[in-house]
């Protein structure tokens, strides 16, 4: 804990973008359609997820219908795709790039020497297209995945549908296809955060083989890996519970300025603190772990 605050002193540059992203997210989050829609505990409990994911299946089949309009279509998702990519690769090569010298002179000891803004230059002229192409394809992968798990969950839905309308014929099938379910979703979203997350400081510390470095550290340590990693998603599974509970998803409509303002301060302050913590723990274990298995080698 103590190194985090003495990185964070050293280069407060690095608490400034991750609380500005952070709130630019919080903001986004709590203030849109869907999240008034289905922001809240009690009409999460109450959506037919079934009908729902029914729905969703219509109308990707009406785009596939018509060949202009699924053109358009993919056309569309892939720019937003890219243009999120290149914005979010000019301020994850320079900031990653600040997070690595700087861990890495603090494991090492090593006195600040660089500046900052200087170190920031230096991350976005050798590490940009490299990111953009990182985020590009985790955005793809994240948005397929969750697609994947989305229509996983269907038959669970149905199964539980079933039982509570007293067919107890299902209890045994709903109690299997639940398990599998939790399973399945737990080791893919574990391992794709920690693959997503180890990928961030191998490409900044390898030109070639940053793939194949990260993914051998996360394979090596997994079982070393997956307990925290697991910690830091419970911990923004936890306050987006908690934000539910509050019926955050009511933004300005319902609630006074005051209170939307004061839940939206409390989700940003806990998850920037949290994707702080978090990312400060990846760099410093990668650079131990990447140097521990080149020594070994």
């Amino acid at each position: 804990m103590r190194d985090f605050f003495i990185s964070l002193k050293k280069r407060p540059i690095i608490l400034i973008f991750v609380a500005l992203a952070t709130a630019a997210g919080c903001f986004a989050v709590q203030f849109n359609s869907f999240t008034k829609e289905f922001g809240s505990l009690g009409r999460l409990f109450k959506t037919d997820y079934p009908q729902l994911l029914t729905d969703m299946a219509s109308w990707l089949k009406s785009r596939a219908t018509d060949p202009t309009l699924l053109a358009t279509t993919v056309a569309v998702a892939i720019l937003s795709l890219f243009a999120i990519s290149v914005i979010g690769a000019f301020f994850v090569s320079g900031l990653s790039y600040i997070m690595y010298v700087n861990t890495y002179n603090g494991i090492h000891r090593i006195p600040k020497k660089r500046n900052t803004f200087s170190l920031f230059r230096e991350g976005v002229n050798k590490r940009f297209l490299s990111m953009a192409v990182y985020i590009f394809f985790a955005l793809l992968i994240l948005v397929v995945m969750a697609g994947l798990l989305a229509y996983l969950i269907m038959p669970v839905s149905v199964a539980v549908s079933k039982v509570i309308s007293g067919d107890t014929s299902q209890i045994i099938p709903m109690l299997l296809l639940v398990v599998v379910i939790i399973v399945v979703t737990f080791f893919s979203v574990v391992f794709f955060s920690m693959y997503t997350a180890y990928l961030i400081p191998s490409i900044v510390a390898f030109k070639k083989g940053a793939v194949r470095v990260a993914f051998k550290i996360v394979n090596s340590y997994c079982w070393y890996l997956i307990p925290r990693t697991l910690l830091f998603l419970v911990y923004n599974l936890a306050i987006e519970v908690a934000m539910l509970a509050l019926n955050y998803g009511n933004g300005f409509g319902r609630k006074t300025v005051v209170i939307s303002i004061t839940m939206l301060a409390c989700n940003w302050l806990l998850r920037t603190m949290g994707i702080l913590y978090y990312s400060h723990y990846v760099f410093k274990t990668y650079i131990e772990m990447k140097e521990d298995m080149f020594d070994e080698a």
